[in-house]
This record gives C-alpha cells, structure tokens and sequence, in this order.
C-alpha cells in the first residue's frame, strides 16, 4: 500500500497519523458550535433558528427511525435508546387526559455553552422536530398533532404532542 493510500484508509477508519503511528485525536467542536449559534441567531433571528432547529430534529428523527412500539413503556424505551446513543439525555412521557395530549419531560439536552433563554437551551427547539418525527412514524399517527415546547428550565424541557392550541 503506498504512503498516499495509508493516509487515506487512516482517514476513513477516523484515525490521525503522529510521526508515522496511529493515534487517537480528541475533537472539541465547542467553540466552532458556540460561534455557529451566534452567527444564526444574528443572522436570522429566533424565529429563522428554531424554525432551522425544527427541520434538523425532523432530519435525526428520519436517521434514527424507531422501532414500532405497542405502548407508552415501550415507546419511552425506544426513544430513550436513541437518545442514549446520540448522548442527548432522556425523555419520560405523561398521558394528559385533561386537554388529550402527551406531554415529553427531555432532561439533559446537549448544551453550546450558555446559549439560549434560559442559558444553555439554545437546541430546545430541535427537539419539537425530533419528537414530531418519532412520534409521526408510529402506525395510525395522527399528522394533524404538533408537538411543541411549553416550558424551558436548565434542567428540562416540556413539551406536548397534542392539537395545536390557540
């Protein structure tokens, strides 16, 4: 294999070349995420980024399609595995017979530094698209049902899956 072709197959298997070893590098994709942020929500707004947001959960959810889940249990089960995978923390469900919707407790939402309202939320609004993904692969899914954030706290989001509200 010449020295071009070495090169390259280290590339695709993901691994740097030091003085001729193979070896592992750590990328820390912060600072150029944190100035990516910035750079939307100057450019656009929040309306244009969480719009952006939505269509980038939408497009994980599609990537990462679930398996069919009979109940809730199992549904919390198979979301949770995903987002185990992803590292993107956890969800837990809540059937609302009160307004007949579910609502989504997401902890542990992946943070770019202290962006977003509150600090370090600046991704809540991807998960409305991720959700409406999952939840609209599921058998009999009512296309009509949104899913949308109700309440942003550093420690979770709320979220509910339900007819749009007024």
């Amino acid at each position: 294999m010449s020295g071009r072709q070495g090169l390259d197959a280290q590339a695709e298997r993901g691994q740097a070349s030091q003085s001729g070893s193979a070896s592992s590098v750590h990328v820390d994709w912060s600072i150029f995420l944190r100035a990516m942020a910035d750079e939307i929500d100057t450019l656009g707004g929040g309306a244009a980024r969480d719009a952006l947001l939505r269509s980038v959960g939408a497009r994980m959810a599609a990537m990462r399609p679930l398996s069919s889940a009979p109940n809730m249990e199992t549904l919390a089960m198979e979301i949770n595995d995903q987002l185990a995978l992803m590292g993107w923390g956890h969800v837990g469900f809540v059937l609302s017979e009160r307004d007949r919707s579910l609502l989504i407790t997401h902890s542990q939402l992946p943070r770019i530094g202290a962006a977003g309202d509150p600090p370090g939320t600046w991704l809540s609004a991807l998960l409305e698209g991720l959700y409406q993904g999952w939840l609209g692969q599921l058998p009999g899914s009512d296309q009509t049902l949104a899913v949308r954030r109700m309440r942003i706290t550093p420690q979770a989001i709320l979220l509910r899956y339900g007819k749009p509200t007024i």
